[in-house]
């Protein structure tokens, strides 16, 4: 390999590590009123599964308290659920809720076991909230205060500590619930206390509270939970939660379906013991759903909460900024640890991101966008459990192997193409001096962005990093398609070496020319190595590991590329000039083509450009998005490229044709 090659090989590799060193839309709209009878409906079999159970025997027979009216009522509960579910419009899937709701009408009918019942009102409440897409859960974080003093107006029936002793506990019939039971809690989940309040349980006392906002009535159901937990337990449960490995998404969205049982099961599996796993129930119930809890996703959820708050005072303005920053600054700078574990989850989260500032900048209704928010959150709470879920130390190595390897590639073969271009065009080394020069610049401007990322990119917020990144690939694309013109300008080899050299030499000056190599090179290198100081100082932050770590990764992508580097070098000395500078300024194109993919999409996660979904694949590597702007996009390069080429075949067969006129009148002469 001669120097310059090998000083690429090493260099770019060795740079863009050095950087690294230590120091889609969904469908369907909820529509309110129909969001509201399928929480109903899903609050009646919420209540079914957890009471039935207690109204039956072991032979199929009525218990003493199924006899004095329980039985009945979760009949009369059945019927109700029936009766909204057929006002419900048909789910735009195959399930049918009104045959599901028959079958389990019939098994509590024929007094089925309280555990089929219970399994089949479960199942059936799951499928009609998938399948309705309603999510049960808070937009904001709860308040832990608010639910205390709203607790005030419970005292009286359920007494100041929760046990059902209040003043007037022993006037009403059935009595209070004893929130400190861990019979009647395991049974429970925030969600159930929730329809409570909004709606009232009927045959008893419990009257609905609407006239508190819903975000208390959230506060309040989620501060009924608290009452069985001390705050020592709680403290204790910090270290169970780390310990187990954060099994379950420490946040309110997450936690509101959740019955106490559910979770102490969870914790358990994780390898918790029977007192460990009531002190991490004690922490996730006491302490981390009112908080932040420090996870990855924390930031995007504040402010998607915000959103929804801006769009309820009637600020659309301020909730599509607010949308857009949960994408840019709360969601995006952990993408590539999420990648790296799960990359069909970070594609879906991508998505419902970008349509939900599109459906706020379109005027969609709020409830949909709420709804739309909610379904974001239960994405965002896998994406909590995946990265929690995984050793620190080996997602280091995959995500900065992953994002070396190729962000590095991607700019080692454009520095090739321009250097294979360099070469042939017959200017000399000066133009190949020029690419080098280009590269290593960037290589060197990167490792000083590494060592300032920290200030650089907080400064640059979100918006502004992929309004950047957007320019930068839009005006990398276009100059690509000037380059591959200089390649695609003959059609024989020996004409098509002459008329680049010539072309090449027509760029004005020697100094333009050169200035123009070197500075696409610097482009397309600093683009790359820009995008692995972003990533990599996620995965620093997300992994909660070693930079060492991250450098195993770094190293075996250096000696990948390193390897690939050196076999494209040697592959392209073996190939003709002719049929290798056909196949450089296709590459060059289709790079055009990718870039110009990449570029609208940062200006569409930046929010200056609008985004039409359309059905399609994605292929990010080609910069394929199915969106109506990025295809469009590519399309009209393709098309430049075309005409490019035809108008280039034209021209020569013209060239060719004058040429062989004074040949003919000689050979006549």
């Amino acid at each position: 390999m001669q120097r310059p090659q090998l000083l690429l090989s090493l260099c770019l590799a060795a740079g863009l590590v050095g950087c690294a060193s230590p120091h889609d839309a969904p469908a369907g709209k909820a529509d309110a009123t129909q969001t509201e009878k399928v929480r109903r409906v899903a609050g009646m079999l919420d209540y079914v599964a957890a009471d039935y159970p207690g109204s039956v025997d072991d032979h199929g027979g009525l218990s003493a308290s199924g006899k004095t009216g329980e039985y009945e009522e979760q009949v009369s509960f059945l019927q109700d659920a029936d009766a909204l579910a057929r006002e419900l419009p048909a789910p735009p899937t195959s399930f049918d809720p009104i045959g599901k709701l028959t079958a389990l009408r019939d098994a509590v009918a024929a007094k089925a076991p309280g555990a089929q019942v219970t399994a089949q009102a479960r199942a059936l409440r799951k499928r009609m909230l998938e399948a309705y897409q309603v999510v049960l859960a808070p937009t904001a974080t709860p308040s832990y205060q608010v639910g205390k003093e709203l607790y005030a107006t419970c005292v009286q029936c359920h007494g100041a500590t929760g046990k059902g002793d209040g003043a007037l506990a022993h006037t009403l019939e059935p009595p209070p619930r004893d929130f400190t039971s861990p019979e009647v809690m395991n049974e429970l989940s925030p969600v159930r206390a929730f329809n409570a309040l909004t709606d009232g349980v009927e045959g008893t006392k419990m009257e609905p509270y609407q006239a508190l906002s819903q975000s208390q009535r959230w506060s309040l159901a989620f501060y009924l939970f608290t009452l069985r937990h001390q705050p020592a337990a709680a403290k204790r449960g910090r270290a169970v939660y780390d310990k187990t490995g954060k099994p379950i998404a420490a946040a309110a969205g997450r936690l509101a379906n959740e019955r106490d049982g559910d979770i102490l099961a969870t914790l358990k599996k994780a390898g918790a013991s029977d007192a460990e796993a009531m002190d991490g129930l004690a922490y996730l119930r006491r302490d981390a759903a009112f908080t932040t809890t420090g996870a990855p996703m924390d930031k995007a959820r504040k402010l998607l909460a915000a959103a929804v708050g801006s769009l309820e005072n009637g600020k659309p303005g301020d909730a599509r900024r607010q949308a857009a920053a949960a994408y840019l600054d709360g969601f995006e700078p952990h993408e590539a640890a999420l990648g790296a574990r799960d990359r069909g989850l970070l594609a879906n989260l991508e998505g419902q991101f970008l349509a939900v500032r599109e459906n706020i900048g379109s005027g969609a209704d709020p409830h949909e966008i709420e709804q739309q928010v909610l379904r974001i959150g239960t994405l965002l709470d896998r994406a909590d459990e995946v990265m929690a879920g995984h050793s620190g130390v080996g997602t280091a190595v995959v995500a900065s192997f992953t994002i070396i390897l190729r962000e590095g590639l991607e700019g080692a073969l454009l520095v090739l193409l321009l250097l294979g271009i360099a070469r042939r065009s017959g200017a000399g080394e000066e133009d190949v001096r020029a690419v080098h020069y280009g590269w290593l610049a960037a290589v060197g401007v990167g490792i000083g962005t590494w060592f300032g990322a920290s200030s650089i990119i907080q400064a640059l917020g979100g918006a502004q990093r992929e309004l950047m990144e957007g320019v930068v690939s839009l005006f990398a694309a276009a100059v690509l398609l000037g380059v591959s013109h200089f390649v695609l300008a003959r059609i024989d080899a020996q004409r098509r070496v002459h008329a680049l050299k010539q072309r090449l030499a027509r760029a004005a000056s020697s100094p333009r020319r050169k200035l123009v190599l070197a500075s696409l090179a610097f482009v397309a290198v600093y683009r790359e190595a820009f995008e692995v100081v972003l990533f990599l100082q996620a995965v620093v932050l997300d992994a909660e590991t070693s930079a060492w770590a991250m450098l195993a990764g770094a190293a075996g992508a250096m000696l990948v590329l390193i390897s690939l580097v050196f076999a494209m070098t040697k592959l392209g000395k073996r190939l003709r000039p002719g049929p290798l500078l056909t196949a450089l300024g296709t590459m060059l194109c289709l790079l055009a083509v990718a870039l110009a993919g990449k570029g609208v999409r940062a200006l569409q996660e930046a929010g200056v450009l609008g985004i039409q979904p359309v059905h399609g694949p994605r292929f990010e590597w080609l910069g394929i998005y199915p969106t109506m702007e990025t295809l469009l996009a590519q399309a009209l390069v393709f098309a430049a490229f075309i005409a490019l080429a035809a108008w280039a075949m034209l021209k020569n067969r013209s060239s060719a044709a004058a040429a062989a006129a004074p040949a003919s009148a000689s050979s006549r002469g």
